[in-house]
């Protein structure tokens, strides 16, 4: 899948701009996204929720998309993007199905996610050798998988998953694994065209409209920050509004809190049933890495669904 021209893909360069302006991205600091990502893992392997070989699989994949989002450098040209009101109106200004991937690079890290993957869990290992055997058969195209997940299409993923009955997930988290450094620097340099002066109103992502997947409470005031399913640009959102359906009467939005889970909390929406986790590490001293957070915070989901709320996103990891 070739990227469009409308996109270019440079190699990475020393970052010589004093300051950042409308169009510039921040340079990708990866002493810095290592160090905060090691003490998570470290939170994170204290938890008894998800198995072992599971944790010790999200750890290592992490690691590996680090070290590729590092070399991630991408400008896009601003001329292709959706009219700036369009956007303000609630339009994405890049569509999902339009984000650019280099499907080289995807391959090595798809290479590199799968011999993870083999070194683990049995279920997991058998499954992988059914998915190689298909794509050397040329009965799985993994260019049309990467089509699907740019398309949202879950449904190719869940018939593929009767496959690998042993691990179901195991396309969805390969592609979404494999994918997920590329598409984390193009929602970067996307919103690095949001205007400045401008407020975002809606719960949904201003770059590619896909749902959160989690908030987080940043700063004195608790400024409400959401994390994007898909490319997992953190925004900043209005703190009272259900993000899923845009209800903001009090009335409607509650919220539920566990005393296992110090630091997060369930916001859900009466109107819609849904609800979402949010993060709020302000009185403590822990490390928020979001779709990490998402795993730690697992019994908060049993909960919430307990009560009947549904979350319309799956976890970043495919599951």
């Amino acid at each position: 899948m070739p990227s469009p021209a409308c996109v270019t893909i440079m190699p990475q360069r020393p970052w010589r701009k004093p300051r950042a302006t409308q169009g510039d991205t921040m340079p990708f600091d990866y002493d810095k996204a290592s160090k905060v990502l090691e003490k998570k893992l470290d939170s994170l392997s204290r938890k008894t929720v998800l198995p072992a070989s599971l944790l010790s699989l999200v750890a290592a994949t992490s690691r590996v998309q680090l070290a590729a989002r590092a070399k991630e450098d991408v400008t896009v040209d601003p001329a292709v993007l959706a009219d700036v009101e369009r956007n303000l109106r609630g339009a994405p200004r890049l569509p999902r199905d339009a984000f650019p991937v280099d499907m080289d690079r995807f391959e090595a890290l798809l290479a590199e996610i799968s011999g993870l993957v083999r070194q683990g869990d049995g279920h997991l290992a058998e499954a992988l050798a059914v998915l190689e055997a298909d794509r050397a058969a040329g009965t799985l195209d993994m260019a049309k998988a990467v089509g699907r997940h740019l398309a949202g299409d879950d449904a190719f993923f869940a018939a593929y998953g009767e496959r690998t009955p042993g691990a179901p997930r195991l396309l969805a988290f390969l592609v979404q694994a494999a994918l997920a450094p590329r598409l984390a620097a193009v929602g970067e340099a996307v919103m690095a065209h949001f205007p400045k002066d401008r407020s975002w109103a809606f719960g949904h992502c201003p770059v590619c409209a896909s749902p959160p997947l989690i908030g987080r409470l940043v700063g004195k005031e608790g400024a409400r920050h959401l994390t994007c399913s898909f490319c997992q640009l953190e925004y900043r959102a209005k703190r009272l509004m259900c993000p899923h359906c845009g209800e903001e009467d009090t009335k409607q939005l509650e919220t539920f809190t566990a005393a296992e889970e110090p630091g997060y909390l369930v916001n859900v929406c009466l109107r819609c049933k849904n609800y979402i986790k949010t993060v709020d590490f302000r009185e403590f001293d822990r490390p928020s890495v979001p779709v990490l957070d998402d795993l730690e915070s697992l019994t908060l989901d049993m909960a919430a669904r307990g009560q009947g709320y549904n979350r319309p996103v799956l976890s970043a990891w495919g599951f």
